[in-house]
C-alpha cells in the first residue's frame, strides 16, 4: 500500500501545508526576485524550518519543500552560485539544503511527540505561472525537470509534487519524468474554470495525458476557494484517481499584478473546505496567503 494510500485507511483527509512564500513575505523574509521564495535558504533556513515546524503543530500531515525556485535557471537568472560553483550545482545544493530543513523539522516534531509526516518535493513550473507563452519547448521542459526531481529524490524527499502547471505542454513533459522517478506523486493544475487549464486549453485532454501515468491524486492550486467546486467536479468527472484543492486566499482581481489582498478568513476557508470533503476530495491544504492558522481549521476534518 502506498504512503498516502495508508493514511487514507486511518482519516478522512489527508491535509497539506500551507503556503511557503506569502509566508516568507509576512515574516518579513526577503523574497525578491527572481529567487523569491529560494533566496530565504541562502540568508533566513531557520525561518523556513520554523514554518515547516509550525505547519506540522497544526496539523500538516504532508509538508513541502520549498523547491518553487531552486531550479538552475533561477540561479541562472540571479546570477548566483554557492562559493562559485556552477549553477547546476547551486540548484542541487539549494534543493537538497530545501529537503534538510523540512525532514529536520519533521524529526522535531516527533520528537515532540507529534505524528510522523510527509516530505513532498515541490516541482514548479519552470517559467511563470501566469505566463503560459513563457512554457519552454519540450526537449528543455524533461531535461529541466529531470535535473529537479532528480535532486528532490537524492536530496531524501519521501514523494513528489508538480503543482500549479498551466499547459498540457508542460504537464506531459513532468509526468514523464516523475514516472521515472521511482516516487509516488502527485500533480496539481492551476485551472481558469472547471473546463481550462490556465493556459485555455481542455482540462479533459490534461486529463486523458495524466490518466496515462499513474499519480497518486489529481489536486488543483491556486485559485480562490470559490473557484474551486466547479474545478473539482470536473476531476471527479475525469478521473478515478483522489483528488483535492489546496486554493489561495487573495483577491482574485489582483492576482495578476502580483499583489495578494488576503480576502478569506480562516474560519471562511473552512467553510469551504467542508464543501469540498463532500464532493469527496481527500486531499485540502493552503496556497498563496494560507498559513498555519489555515492548516489548524482543516485539521478538525480528518
Amino acid at each position: 500500500m502506498s504512503i498516502l494510500a495508508e493514511i487514507l485507511t486511518k482519516q478522512d483527509i489527508i491535509v497539506l501545508d500551507s503556503a511557503m512564500g506569502t509566508e516568507l513575505k509576512d515574516r518579513k523574509a526577503d523574497i525578491s526576485m527572481p529567487l523569491w521564495s529560494a533566496r530565504p535558504l541562502i540568508d533566513n533556513p531557520d525561518l523556513i524550518r520554523q514554518i515547516h515546524i509550525d505547519n506540522i503543530d497544526a496539523g500538516a500531515d504532508i509538508i513541502t519543500t520549498n523547491t518553487f525556485r531552486t531550479q538552475k535557471r533561477t540561479f541562472e537568472k540571479a546570477c548566483y552560485t554557492v562559493e562559485g560553483s556552477s549553477y547546476e550545482d547551486t540548484a542541487r545544493d539549494m534543493t537538497y539544503m530545501a529537503v534538510e530543513l523540512a525532514k529536520d523539522a519533521v524529526l522535531i516534531a516527533v520528537e515532540e511527540g507529534e505524528d510522523d509526516v510527509i516530505v513532498a518535493g515541490c516541482i514548479s513550473p519552470l517559467e511563470d505561472c501566469y505566463k503560459p507563452e513563457l512554457v519552454p519547448e519540450t526537449d528543455v521542459l524533461c531535461t529541466e525537470h529531470y535535473e529537479h526531481i532528480n535532486n528532490l529524490v537524492e536530496g531524501g524527499a519521501d514523494i513528489l509534487l508538480a503543482e500549479t502547471m498551466i499547459s498540457i505542454k508542460e504537464i506531459s513533459a513532468v509526468l514523464n519524468q516523475l514516472h521515472k522517478a521511482g516516487k509516488e506523486y502527485m500533480i496539481s493544475l492551476l485551472c481558469k474554470n472547471g473546463d481550462e487549464l490556465f493556459s485555455g486549453e481542455p482540462l479533459k485532454d490534461a486529463m486523458k495525458i495524466i490518466e496515462k501515468f499513474n499519480p497518486f491524486a489529481v489536486l488543483t492550486n491556486c485559485i480562490h476557494p470559490s473557484q474551486a467546486e466547479q474545478i473539482l467536479g470536473s476531476l471527479k468527472k475525469l478521473t478515478d484517481k483522489p483528488f483535492g484543492v489546496y486554493a489561495n486566499i487573495g483577491n482574485p482581481s489582483k492576482l495578476k499584478s502580483g499583489e495578494l489582498e488576503k480576502v478569506v478568513s480562516p474560519d471562511e476557508y473552512l467553510k469551504y473546505a467542508k464543501k469540498w470533503k463532500q464532493m469527496g476530495a481527500k486531499i485540502i491544504g493552503g496556497c498563496c496567503g494560507t498559513n498555519p492558522l489555515y492548516i489548524v481549521k482543516l485539521s478538525t476534518l480528518k
